[in-house]
């Protein structure tokens, strides 16, 4: 059962730093309406000076405000091609990240269950706001890392960004790993 969490089409998200990766999730109304936990082990608090945490295996948990588990994000493996996995709350595949990394124009395929595509998320190296094409090349959805307005004194950090979804895209399983995307862009790649 998909809760109410995934009823907005805003997101502002406000990064926390410290042992363990940690983020707010407001709505436009100023709620906090959840909260993204990454744990580290040692080894992944220290390698990641080394050679980047995009590197290294995650467990991404997305859960609403009282503490219920939304969704996760994991990826197995040490290295860049390794499989992303996106879950919903009952441990069910929804979909998968395929990063793609070339020096000209790195992309992020967000794929179904059938490994379609349903979204894209280009150049995120270039700009620090960016927008989400579904397969059809249309405009989904936007990553604002520069927001501001109402939610910057909520969220001042300067790891704050801002995760939109067209209000015309509705379909419950794809905006979980299109919004559950973004995230792990923000968290792990962008860093």
């Amino acid at each position: 059962m998909i809760s109410d969490f995934f009823e907005t089409n805003n997101y502002f998200v406000d990064k926390k730093n410290g042992f363990q990766e940690s983020c707010h999730i407001y709505n436009e109304k100023r709620e906090r309406i959840g909260r993204i936990k990454q744990k580290f082990s040692l080894i992944q608090k220290v390698l990641p000076t080394i050679i980047g945490k995009s590197i290294l295996p995650f467990n991404i948990e997305i859960r609403s405000a009282n503490g219920g588990l939304e969704a996760t994000i994991s990826k197995r493996g040490s290295f860049l091609k390794s499989e992303i996995v996106i879950h919903d709350a009952n441990g069910k595949k929804i979909g998968a990240i395929n990063p793609n990394f070339s020096f000209s124009k790195p992309e992020f395929k967000i794929l179904n269950t059938s490994n379609h595509v349903i979204a894209e998320i280009c150049d995120p190296w270039k700009k620090s706001n960016f927008i989400i094409n579904d397969s059809s090349e249309n405009q989904i959805g936007s990553i604002n890392n520069n927001w501001n307005g109402t939610m910057k004194n909520i969220a001042p950090s300067t790891d704050s960004y801002r995760i939109s979804v067209m209000l015309n895209y509705a379909k419950d399983e794809e905006k979980i790993a299109i919004l559950s995307s973004a995230i792990v862009l923000n968290m792990c790649f962008l860093n």
